[in-house]
């Protein structure tokens, strides 16, 4: 997968935590990591999310990712959806 592809796939899933953190009143994102282990791509857009600071991982040491948008992230989705 080239890096083009996986920055598309990484908007497209800040956009759905975006829409996530509202739809449920700022409520984590909850995925099991073995589910994100079997899947490449999707583990790769969000470490991306992750190093840019646009999403955090609240999850520590437990069996899921408890994903949350960043301020920085809700900025970042706000500006390319206004361009």
């Amino acid at each position: 997968m080239t890096n083009e592809e996986v920055n598309k796939l990484s908007d497209t899933l800040l956009k759905s935590l975006y829409d996530y953190h509202f739809a449920y009143n700022g409520e984590s994102y909850i995925l099991p990591k073995a589910m994100l282990n079997a899947d490449a791509t999707s583990k790769l857009a969000i470490d991306s999310l992750i190093e840019k600071e646009y999403a955090v991982d609240n999850g520590g040491e437990s069996d899921s990712l408890v994903l949350s948008i960043t301020a920085k992230g809700m900025e970042y989705i706000k500006n390319i959806h206004t361009l």
